[in-house]
């Protein structure tokens, strides 16, 4: 569905590229066109290239959105790379999926959390999937593209109070309203997106003055990336498309007037994913 702003008008988004189905691309972060192919992180014809620019690192070549609406929607790459992973490293990924309860040890619960950064009230969640887990307090409201997964959750949003927008982020973001919620969330997202810019400068225009964006990603500057190399758990051919480190998160944001606030300074050198707060840049942060 389309959402109004509130002159009751649709948003237009800036006007930047558009990416068709299997293409080569742009730097999504400086918009320089050459790059270099990383051989050792690229799989069979997708190929991981670096920005000599501003040396992010990103696949060239991604499926499109529409490919991702259906041939590689989440719950098909989820089942797809599980088994891959199982057949590469049958030992230590049977390992790791035993003792994942070791990430809950001593940390607060997602509720718990989305309380201390949102308060209450609005919240979007970009990339929700069906999105079976809300929580007392807050309204929620989606952005999914996959089309089986946004409408189971509609029909769970609608039933508090929000709703999910099917397509793509980087322009469904643009349907909400100015300054409409309290809260975004960028769980496991912002690697997928083609468009990662469009999607921050639509997300600061929806967000509220004192709102904030949290933002889980994998992190490419982690030490066990360069242990592992290209068995390190974040990459996913083809639908991880970004593979950010601290700096270019900080880069990216800021050109949509954002500012970054780390979650997990203290162990991010050996943690597989930056965990981060996004708030307009003119907030004082905390």
């Amino acid at each position: 569905m389309t959402a109004p702003a509130k002159d009751g008008t649709v948003a237009k988004a800036p006007d930047l590229p558009v990416s068709p189905s299997v293409q080569s691309r742009a730097c999504p972060i400086c918009d320089r066109a050459d790059s270099d192919r990383l051989e050792a992180y690229s799989r069979n014809h997708w190929s991981v290239e670096q920005c000599p620019g501003c040396g992010h690192v990103y696949l060239k070549n991604p499926p499109g959105y529409s490919a991702l609406e259906q041939d590689f929607a989440w719950q098909k790459t989820y089942a797809s790379e599980h088994e891959r992973r199982l057949q590469e490293n049958p030992v230590a990924y049977r390992l790791d999926v035993a003792t994942r309860f070791r990430h809950t040890w001593f940390r607060r619960t997602t509720a718990q959390k989305y309380r201390d950064w949102f308060g209450s009230g609005k919240i979007l969640d970009i990339g929700c999937a069906n999105s079976k887990d809300w929580f007392e307090g807050f309204t929620p409201y989606g952005i999914e593209i996959s089309k089986e997964l946004a409408e189971e959750a509609d029909q769970l949003m609608r039933a508090k109070g929000g709703y999910c927008i099917f397509g793509p982020g980087a322009s469904a973001i643009w349907q909400f309203p100015e300054a409409m919620f309290d809260g975004i969330v960028m769980s496991s997202y912002l690697e997928h997106e083609e468009q990662p810019l469009k999607v921050l400068l639509g997300a600061a225009r929806a967000l509220k003055p004192d709102g904030a964006i949290y933002v889980r990603v994998p992190n490419y500057g982690s030490i066990n990336r360069r242990l592992v190399g290209r068995n390190w758990c974040g990459f996913r051919w083809p639908d991880h498309v970004n593979y950010f480190t601290v700096a270019d998160l900080r880069t990216i944001a800021a050109k949509a007037g954002l500012r970054v606030r780390l979650l997990t300074p203290v162990r991010l050198p050996f943690d597989d994913n930056i965990n981060a707060l996004l708030t307009h840049d003119t907030m004082v942060p905390t």
